[in-house]
């Protein structure tokens, strides 16, 4: 079964209540997010909705993967060379795609031009059109 870090967009798709999401979510046995996709989706909770949310990240059996000095000098070089060759990559996304190449793992995300392009180590598991999930693909197996 594959490796793999979800995006952001993937864990507010499933708290949208986007059955999609709530599929790729439990699609695999192996899954993290980085600590800047919590921030970046908790941030706006109330306490009491942050720790719903960790009870159902830690329910899932996804881990929370925090920036170690590789992930954070794999960042430094995304973030220089998109600056030096734009478009420029924002700080939060270069450390999410940081963690992945880090940890050898694929991105799950709606949003590929962030992570580099979709391809063998971007997944796009489904579109959002008009609020609704289209081209929805089947998980890694």
């Amino acid at each position: 079964m594959a490796i793999v870090l979800f995006d952001t967009t993937i864990l507010i798709d499933n708290l949208l209540g986007h059955q999609a999401a709530a599929n790729e979510l439990a699609a695999y046995d192996d899954a993290v997010i980085s600590s800047i996709t919590w921030i970046e989706v908790a941030c706006k909770m109330s306490s009491a909705d942050r720790q719903s949310l960790r009870a159902f990240i830690d329910g899932v059996g996804i881990q929370i993967v925090h920036p170690d000095d590789d992930i954070v000098e794999r960042a430094t070089t995304l973030r220089g060379y998109s600056i030096a060759h734009p478009p420029k990559i924002p700080v939060p996304d270069c450390i999410i795609r940081a963690t992945a190449e880090s940890l050898g793992r694929i991105v799950i995300t709606r949003n590929p031009a962030d992570f580099g392009g979709e391809g063998q180590q971007v997944r796009v598991p489904y579109d959002m059109i008009a609020g609704a999930a289209v081209n929805i693909k089947a998980p890694l197996p």
